[in-house]
């Protein structure tokens, strides 16, 4: 069983149970996933199947669309509705203070990670160290904010629902975070729903609750996979003739006649089939650096 499924995942179990449960309703024992949601995060999670877990490095992950409420009134550890509350404030931005905050928002920026996160520090997962209580220092990382907006703004309840297009390694806590920060509050997190991954889109997911229900037939799961030839743009990936392939078997380089291309490919054989990941060496020459015969 090779492709790509998503999956529409719910609050509570980890995207490795996805992953897992995917495999097991799939049959298969190989499987992989683009971009970790957190337990508390729902929404799409693009899952690898078979020799298409090889291919989670190559693909296009951005941008991901996520929509995502905030809480203010006090912070957390987690910089969600899970941790423990850590400062408090009475300060309750407005509507319009929050939609001017956004502007500063979009472009690209140094983000704070979470320390409860799985970043390594010195190779151990952040978070683990700050289970123990031990002191973690994040790293501020590069990443873009495409667009951000805010959808929705409820002062009873001191929540406001955001949705924004971002680069991979975005934490969503953490600009919840900032945005609180910057309107002179405290806020945490309380829902985060990924919409988009890449090409991949929330429409396309199945529930996870099919994974698990017995009555789900194998066909009507396979239906909800996606090729792997579909799941490249048209600028990532080459069809390579018989000749083409002859050569990449035997591990040796390949000349492809495109006006413009990119430094990897993915190569499919002329029926579709996923043949192997071309790296570009010189001039037009290209060599196979994972081979899938």
């Amino acid at each position: 069983m090779n492709g790509f499924i998503c999956v529409n995942k719910p609050s509570g179990p980890s995207s490795f149970t996805i992953a897992r449960a995917a495999g097991r309703a799939l049959k298969t024992t190989k499987t992989g996933h683009a971009g970790t949601l957190d337990p508390m995060a729902s929404g799409l999670m693009v899952i690898a199947l078979g020799k298409c877990t090889r291919l989670l490095e190559y693909l296009s992950l951005e941008p991901k669309i996520y929509e995502f409420s905030v809480i203010f009134g006090q912070s957390t550890d987690t910089l969600d509705a899970e941790g423990a509350v850590i400062a408090e404030s009475g300060v309750l931005p407005s509507e319009n203070q929050l939609k001017n905050i956004l502007k500063n928002f979009t472009g690209e920026q140094q983000q704070i990670p979470p320390k409860y996160s799985a970043i390594k520090i010195s190779g151990t997962p952040a978070y683990k160290l700050a289970r123990k209580g031990e002191e973690v220092e994040m790293k501020p990382r590069a990443v873009n904010i495409f667009s951000i907006d805010l959808r929705g703004y409820n002062g009873d309840n001191k929540q406001a629902d955001f949705i924004v297009s971002c680069s991979s390694g975005t934490y969503v806590r953490s600009l919840a975070r900032d945005i609180a920060k910057t309107a002179g509050a405290e806020g945490f997190v309380n829902r985060i729903h990924r919409t988009k991954t890449g090409r991949f889109d929330l429409s396309a997911a199945i529930d996870y609750q099919s994974l698990n229900n017995p009555d789900t037939s194998l066909h009507d799961l396979t239906k909800h996979i996606v090729g792997a030839i579909d799941a490249f743009d048209i600028t990532e990936k080459t069809i390579v003739t018989d000749d083409h392939q002859k050569h990449i078997k035997n591990g040796k380089k390949i000349i492809l006649d495109k006006t413009v291309l990119n430094s990897t490919l993915i190569a499919f054989d002329e029926s579709g089939q996923l043949s192997a990941v071309l790296k570009k060496a010189d001039g037009d020459w290209y060599h196979p650096q994972k081979v899938f015969y």
